[in-house]
């Protein structure tokens, strides 16, 4: 197994968030979590990342973008340990053209190539996003843990953005509140309802009866 938890709990203030969870994932996998606010999926997200910090990419739910930088330094940001602080100094003050070259053509496979240097505080909220992930993306690592990463963007620019994710990280966990997305464009799915688990199949798996439970699990008015 890629990833495992094997029945772990985890409470926040005395509150219960997760509940006996316990979880597989392979290599290679890209998984789905569903599950409206507050369900758990972000803490689950976290503990994930906690377990492999070093070969994952996480995207937060808050993004953890600096709002006074602009957008390639924010995603510039992502290879600090590959260079010496001087480097990293020195792109702070001026970026190199070979840092510009290879985050381009990045940010143009997410539309915000015309951004490169605009601050991300004065960003709309998809294009904080797609900021995100484009840091996630020169980051280059095998999985991606990613907190409702596209919420914010329009149908096409979400169709073009998941093409993008799903291309570029071999295993992805992923929480999101679309069902049709996650049917579309992930191998599996797991619904998440009070910090358990209640459904987890592989997309080619789903009945009806499966996808109308999801709809119910990620509706904010239940």
């Amino acid at each position: 197994m890629f990833i495992k938890l094997d029945n772990e709990t985890i409470s926040y203030k005395d509150k219960i968030v997760l509940n006996s969870i316990s979880l597989s994932i392979n290599e290679g996998e890209k998984v789905a979590l569903l599950g409206k606010s507050g369900s758990g999926k972000s803490t689950l997200l976290k503990r994930l990342y906690e377990l492999h910090p070093q070969n994952s990419s996480y995207i937060p739910q808050e993004l953890g973008l600096v709002n006074a930088l602009s957008v390639f330094h924010n995603v510039y940001i992502s290879n600090l340990d590959k260079h010496s602080t001087f480097y990293n100094i020195r792109n702070l003050i001026k970026p190199a053209q070979k840092e510009i070259d290879i985050i381009h053509p990045i940010l143009d496979e997410l539309y915000i190539h015309d951004l490169v240097f605009k601050k991300c505080g004065e960003l709309s909220g998809g294009q904080k996003q797609r900021t995100a992930i484009a840091r996630a993306i020169l980051q280059d690592n095998a999985i991606l843990l990613a907190d409702e990463p596209i919420s914010a963007l329009d149908e096409f620019v979400t169709k073009k953005v998941l093409n993008s994710i799903v291309n570029k990280f071999e295993t992805i966990v992923c929480a999101l509140h679309n069902v049709d997305v996650a049917l579309e464009y992930y191998d599996r799915v797991i619904g998440i309802k009070d910090g358990q688990i209640i459904l987890d199949k592989q997309c080619n798996q789903i009945t009806a009866e499966d996808t109308n439970q999801l709809y119910h699990v990620c509706d904010d008015q239940f």
